[in-house]
């Protein structure tokens, strides 16, 4: 994700809110967001979500 280096974590709110501000509806960002948890480019750590390295 831009704005967000590999070794950071990020919570899901952000997450939403980084998809939001690049021009997706809310619903829109919740749901890329899933689907890039359920690819795998995204993983959930014990302290928030990690891109996949």
């Amino acid at each position: 994700m831009q704005g967000v280096n590999d070794d950071e974590t990020i919570t899901h709110d952000a997450a939403v809110d980084l998809l939001t501000a690049g021009g997706f509806e809310r619903p829109e960002a919740q749901d890329l967001l899933e689907q890039l948890l359920l690819k795998g480019y995204l993983y959930e750590a014990t302290d928030g979500l990690r891109l996949t390295g």
